[in-house]
């Protein structure tokens, strides 16, 4: 496993320069990979849409999903059953339906969150923005120190570092492991 220093750009201005710089400071092109890094969800790595069942802001909202509805289902059809003997007809399940879908939105929107990094799990991952990547092999002496002033120079944001495969280039990057912060 290699040394890997990394940083995503949200300006391509900004990674172009980054690029440029490595270069004049002796890193080679074997040493530097770019590529662009998709929005989270958009990298087709679960057999049914997206990158993963769930991630770890999430976690959890199923279930109170399912307990808003049940608890929104019983309010509805509780008012519903009043109105019904006012108006008749079918109120009794136009309010219960109505009060399962609020209820199952509320709790829902209850569990949301932004997750933080101790939260996040290979099953529940914190996904990285999209953006360019630029990585650079850190395993000459030095050569992280330099990286990463140069990349923060540059404008780079989310800049970390990993252990990974490289074989002229980053080739095991996976958009749903964040970098260990530098």
């Amino acid at each position: 496993m290699s040394h890997i220093v990394a940083a995503r750009f949200e300006r391509s201005l900004d990674a172009d320069a980054a690029l440029e710089a490595l270069r004049r400071d002796g890193f080679s092109p074997s040493e530097i990979d770019c590529f662009a890094v998709n929005p989270p969800g958009q990298h087709a790595l679960n057999p049914v849409g997206g990158d993963v069942h769930e991630d770890a802001g999430t976690h959890g909202a199923g279930a109170t999903a399912a307990i808003g509805a049940g608890l929104g289902l019983l309010v509805g059809a509780v008012i519903g059953s009043i109105a019904s003997l006012h108006y008749g007809g079918p109120v009794l399940w136009i309010f219960g339906g109505v009060g399962a879908l609020i209820g199952a939105f509320a709790g829902v929107m209850f569990q949301l969150h932004d997750p933080s990094p101790h939260e996040a799990t290979p099953d529940h991952p914190i996904e990285i923005p999209a953006g360019r990547m630029i990585a650079v092999l850190a395993d000459r002496k030095g050569a992280e120190a330099r990286a990463v002033s140069i990349l923060r120079n540059c404008g780079a944001r989310d800049v970390g570092r990993t252990e990974g495969l490289w074989a002229n280039g980053w080739r095991d990057f996976d958009p749903r492991s964040p970098l260990a912060a530098i």
